[in-house]
């Protein structure tokens, strides 16, 4: 198993945003999966995670379902990445089995993260492949392709980018942070979900 999840599995939280609302306070059906609200404690969450870090962290107000259910973090939304000299604390949203529209054979998988610049590796994911990219928010975010993983990559992975193996992942770096949202697939529907993920983030500071 990849660093990454070994060590992020025993510290993180299980959790789960879009550009528009209706009335009723959910996101727009555009897509395969509906985003709401997420539980009324998640922002405290991300306001504990951005102090205890100390930069500032990336929290959506919206969110996918869960069975059902509106979601916030289990416990604390930080998780510790990589190992030896990168090893690292890092905000981390991991959101496994939220309702969609697609087969329920299909792997529905998603991550919001953060970490300092300077402690980031070199691509978001490991030999991930640019995708375009997408403007929201004022936001520019460069996309990538990441690929399966891959015994050859699990050895070469150093800061735990393994998490985002088969994703659509998009990232941008502000203040001195890089921001990540990754979603497992490819397809349209996939990339207008990171898309809408993005656009529903607030950026909270310590």
């Amino acid at each position: 198993m990849d660093t990454y999840l070994a060590l992020a599995l025993v510290v993180m939280a299980s959790v789960a945003c879009s550009a528009g609302e209706d009335a009723s306070g959910e996101a727009p059906s555009t897509s395969t999966v509906r985003l709401t609200s997420p539980l009324p404690g998640f922002r405290r969450q991300c306001e504990d995670a951005a102090a205890s870090l100390g930069f500032a962290v990336p929290c959506p107000k919206r969110l996918p379902l869960v069975s059902g259910n509106p979601i916030d973090c289990s416990g604390p939304c930080v998780a510790t990445a990589g190992g030896g000299e990168t090893l690292d604390r890092i905000f981390f949203l991991n959101v496994q089995g939220y309702d969609s529209k697609e087969s329920s054979e299909t792997i529905r998988h998603l991550i919001v993260e953060a970490r300092r610049i300077e402690r980031a590796p070199p691509s978001p994911c490991y030999e991930g492949v640019p995708a375009g990219d997408l403007r929201t928010n004022g936001r520019e975010v460069a996309v990538l392709d990441c690929p399966p993983s891959s015994p050859g990559a699990q050895r070469a992975i150093m800061h735990g980018e393994g998490a985002h193996a088969g994703h659509l992942l998009g990232y941008w770096d502000e203040g001195g942070v890089r921001y990540v949202v990754s979603v497992h697939g490819s397809t349209k529907p996939h990339r207008r979900l990171v898309r809408q993920l993005v656009s529903s983030i607030e950026i909270i500071e310590p």
